[in-house]
């Protein structure tokens, strides 16, 4: 069985354009006379304000604001740092790379996939390199025919590290049919996460990965053209109580029975356990609790669609999606740090107490040696 939670597909560079700074979103001016117009209005304006404000005569604000009024021809595209040629160099490695993890993965290459590994990876839901291989074989197995296709959205080079922001996409079909529909099944999976890479001598290697958002759909029979929406929060802290959401839209003449289910993800990831429940309406909703360990989620809504006197299943639905657990601190630890500032004088209080008890029991020792001396 696949394991959405891994990020698993593969990643083709796209650049986007820059921005144009000069132009102010806010108008969308294209017309090269409204846009002279709307400077020099935004101009007098200014004039006009300052001049209310600082009581100045309007003529000798108008002479101070054409002193330093911003030259338009003059690019104001803001650069925390400037590139260097070593950066553009990298720029090309990560993106020929990028190309090159995406051709063998929907190549089907385990081998060539894995050389793109570390061996110390590690992604954020706590699974390593052989982890990620046994999936990816699994996922492979599951779905023959299975392509991906990746958008970078930012490349972020820092020394020997890199970062990749990206979005991702894949589709696939069932290697066999559902017993009982006699269809395979279709796959649509859409994530958004970051890619972590490390360069290790000559080479570029992954890291780690983090998934910050996913959705994955495997739909069988007439289950294929049902319009469904599984929504859930994307982010809960450990312990606290959350909802997921199905909605369904069903055709005339057909019923649905449904669940929804929550586990912490991990590899391989036991079947869920959950009664399916008949939908009278074409809501399904349920609360439950994030785990308190700190391990994030699997949900799953699976929708059963039959015909009207539901005693005949004619599709269905597994709908997935990631909910991302972040630790809570707990009260001693808060208490802890709150405090921090006592802890010295109780420790000193501490130390004050310890001495007097030592002084007293040496007092104790005095007075029971006079006293055994005076016994002789």
């Amino acid at each position: 069985m696949w394991q959405p939670s891994v990020h698993l597909t593969g990643r083709q560079a796209f650049r986007y354009p820059g921005k144009d700074f000069r132009r102010p979103a806010l108008y969308n001016v294209s017309c090269p006379l409204a846009m002279e117009v709307l400077m020099l209005w935004n101009r007098w304006f200014f004039c006009l304000l300052l001049s209310f404000i600082c009581g100045l005569p309007l003529q000798s604000v108008a002479s101070l604001a054409a002193a330093v009024e911003t030259p338009t021809t003059a690019s104001t595209e803001l650069l925390l740092e400037p590139g260097s040629k070593d950066q553009e160099q990298t720029n090309k490695e990560i993106e020929q790379l990028l190309k090159s993890i995406e051709t063998q993965w929907n190549a089907h290459n385990l081998d060539a996939v894995m050389t793109f590994y570390a061996d110390d990876y590690m992604n954020n839901d706590g699974l390593d390199k052989k982890s990620v291989s046994a999936l990816t074989q699994d996922f492979w197995k599951t779905y023959p025919d299975a392509r991906s296709s990746s958008q970078t959205r930012e490349i972020r080079i820092e020394g020997g590290f890199v970062t990749v922001q990206s979005r991702d996409t894949a589709v696939g079909t069932t290697a066999k049919e559902m017993p009982g529909i006699g269809t395979k099944g279709e796959l649509q999976s859409v994530s958004e996460g970051e890619l972590y890479l490390k360069k290790l001598g000559p080479s570029w290697r992954i890291i780690g990965d983090r998934i910050d958002y996913e959705r994955v759909r495997v739909s069988f029979g007439l289950a294929k053209q049902l319009a469904a929406s599984f929504s859930a929060p994307e982010q809960v802290k450990a312990g606290k109580q959350y909802s997921g959401k199905l909605e369904l839209n069903l055709p005339a003449g057909l019923m649905a029975v449904g669940s929804i289910t929550s586990q912490p993800l991990q590899y391989p990831q036991p079947n869920p356990t959950d009664a399916w429940r008949p939908l009278d309406g074409t809501t399904l909703e349920r609360v439950m609790m994030a785990n308190s360990k700190n391990r994030n989620e699997l949900l799953m809504a699976t929708i059963g669609v039959t015909n009207s006197a539901r005693n005949s299943l004619m599709g269905i639905a597994f709908l997935t999606r990631r909910l991302n657990v972040v630790p809570t601190m707990d009260e001693t630890q808060d208490t802890s740090i709150v405090t921090a500032a006592e802890s010295k004088d109780k420790a000193e209080s501490k130390e004050k107490s310890e001495s007097k008890e030592k002084s007293e029991s040496k007092d104790k020792d005095k007075e029971k040696n006079k006293s055994t001396d005076k016994s002789h």
